[in-house]
């Protein structure tokens, strides 16, 4: 596989999605509008759908095998698994105690032997670029005085499903519509690394209905394309901020890159932050708290010494006769005013 260089963009990658609702929502009917899908049916519940497309009724995990071994499913775009349930906890842990019987009174082990089942399963149809998606019923748990809406899957099987989901959305009714919640809340659970608001799911005699799960999965994935061409971009950004805030030597332009940082998400801009400080540091520089950036305080003692105006001499004195009283003399009044510009009085 070749190296994916820092600077160049994720390419785009199927997905993994897990749709959990309360039985008759329409889970199933919502998957056949996936591209080209195939639905592995485990819980036999395909013919309470609508628009049924190709499915493999599932007696045993050995049928799975069988299909992937012939090549069966390289040819669809999107598998389904209805209910990972079914498909874990009965078919999986049927079959891996089958291939090791110690595994019967060992469920940490069975449990364990279902996961690396399953981890290879899901990462066949990702070779073979296939999207897919996991339907699961809901179920409550209590957590304190809490109740809320889980997948319907046992133990350390719900444990693997979350952890290998790009989406966990709930499908419930609001306002008698049917409406998929990926974002967490606190009375259910989900996953939404696409960040993709609440979605509403279409009338089934619409024609937005037909293609539903094939657009909610296209725009699932150039989210997270998008996400990652906004994180390159950031990448440059803040290797551009890196180099200049080494150049830096002016407390006025550290305190403008410390603004223009803040554009930056919040990963890098923490790296950047910490640059700028470390930075003023090495220079002397000091924070002004009032005015909120930083100064050179060797410059303030230069300011100041700079205004500080010099010492003017005083005046030499003058030796002129008419300026300068002669020394040691008896000086009449009038004499006094002379030398001092003052008028004599009026009855001098």
């Amino acid at each position: 596989m070749p190296i994916l260089k820092k600077e160049e963009s994720l390419p785009e990658r199927p997905v993994v999605i897990v749709l959990y609702g309360e039985p008759g929502i329409g889970k199933t009917s919502l998957f056949n509008t996936a591209n080209n899908p195939l639905l592995l049916d485990f819980d036999r519940g395909v013919d309470r759908s609508i628009n049924r497309q190709d499915t493999l009724l599932v007696t045993k995990w050995e049928d799975v095998q069988d299909e992937e071994k012939a090549g069966t499913f390289a040819n669809y775009a999107t598998i389904g698994i209805d209910t990972a349930k079914a498909a874990l906890d009965d078919f999986l842990m049927s079959y891996v105690v089958k291939q090791d019987y110690k595994m019967a009174k060992n469920k940490l082990a069975a449990y364990g032997g279902i996961g690396d089942e399953f981890k290879i399963f899901t990462s066949n149809r990702r070779s073979e670029n296939a999207d897919l998606v996991i339907i699961c019923h809901a179920k409550d748990e209590k957590e304190g005085d809490i109740i809320k809406k889980i997948p319907d899957v046992t133990g350390q099987s719900y444990n693997l499903l979350l952890r290998i989901a790009d989406q966990v959305g709930y499908m419930k009714t609001v306002n008698n519509k049917r409406t998929i919640q990926f974002e967490p809340t606190d009375t259910t659970i989900g996953k939404n690394v696409a960040r993709i608001p609440a979605v509403e799911i279409p009338d089934e005699s619409s024609h937005d209905f037909k293609t539903f799960m094939a657009d909610l999965i296209t725009n699932v994935k150039l989210a997270i394309q998008t996400m990652s061409e906004a994180q390159k971009e950031a990448l440059e950004k803040m290797e551009k901020y890196q180099a200049e805030v080494q150049e830096c030597n002016d407390p006025d332009d550290l305190t403008n890159l410390l603004s223009v940082a803040k554009e930056l998400p919040p990963s890098f801009r923490a790296v950047v932050e910490k640059l700028i400080i470390d930075r003023s540091k090495a220079l002397g520089f000091v924070v002004n708290k009032e005015k909120k950036c930083f100064e050179d305080p060797t410059a303030k003692v230069n300011t100041t010494t700079a205004q500080t105006p010099p010492t003017t001499p005083a005046p030499a004195v003058t030796s002129d006769p008419q300026q300068t009283p002669p020394a040691n003399s008896i000086q009449l009044p009038s004499q006094s005013r002379k030398w001092k510009n003052e008028p004599a009085p009026a009855n001098a």
